[in-house]
């Protein structure tokens, strides 16, 4: 806080109000308020979907959205937007342009298999999610991505879940020594690093494994290693 303590003693301000994210129901008014005024072809049941995809998205950045999605369509020679302008405004906000590079044959069907590998084990395993991203575009950080959304907004994560993100981060894995007798490449890094950070909360925090112990009374986490409720499978190329 920046007020001076002396002003918050009681008789003086004795009520705080602290604003947090619009609700679901607040950001479905405010993405319909913004595309209101433009034109766009996406039905009330996208406009929630994209609520859901953006839990803690404010007003700012809904606009931002937006305008990012406007700006793709006139781009492609449209004069309205489309779910598909929407969803490259969300990825170019999140993780920022693609680059534009030419993969060699052989590392292009490697990454095609590993984010399908992902994308796959995603559609069996977790139940009540959606695919909404699957690319093998270049990024600055990341090889390809397979991103999922929820079909309902939720607040809490189980066990199963988890075990099922654990099972897709590792396909990636899995596939590429299936599909290259035995080998893989170190594409495979930042899965297996996600994956490591979910079984260490699972076990040592969340009591989802052999013990009911928390570290969390010797030293608090330092960071979550799921901050959205979407699921992004990014891949880090060393």
């Amino acid at each position: 806080s920046a007020l001076d303590p002396a002003l918050l003693r009681p008789g003086r301000i004795d009520r705080i109000y602290k604003v947090g994210y619009p609700s679901k129901e607040g950001r479905i008014r405010t993405y319909e308020g913004y595309l209101a005024k433009v034109r766009h072809n996406l039905t009330r049941e996208e406009i929630e979907k994209l609520a859901i995809m953006t839990p803690y998205a404010t007003g700012a950045s809904i606009k931002d959205l937006v305008n990012e999605a406007l700006i793709n369509s006139i781009r492609e020679g449209r004069q309205w937007i489309t779910w598909k302008d929407i969803i490259k405004a969300r990825l170019l906000k999140a993780l920022g342009p693609p680059e534009d590079v030419e993969y060699i044959e052989r590392e292009r069907h490697a990454v095609a298999i590993h984010q399908a590998c992902h994308a796959v084990m995603a559609y069996r395993m977790n139940r009540g999610y959606t695919i909404d991203v699957a690319t093998i575009e270049k990024g600055q950080d990341y090889l390809g991505m397979v991103s999922q959304i929820p079909l309902e907004e939720q607040f809490t994560n189980w066990k199963t879940e988890y075990e099922a993100d654990l099972m897709v981060s590792l396909a990636s894995l899995v596939g590429e020594r299936m599909f290259f007798d035995g080998d893989n490449s170190s594409g495979v890094t930042g899965d297996l690093q996600s994956a490591t950070t979910v079984a260490m909360f699972m076990e040592g925090y969340w009591g989802m494994g052999d013990t009911v112990g928390s570290h969390a009374v010797v030293r608090r986490p330092t960071g979550y290693p799921i901050t959205d409720t979407s699921r992004n499978i990014l891949e880090t190329e060393l």
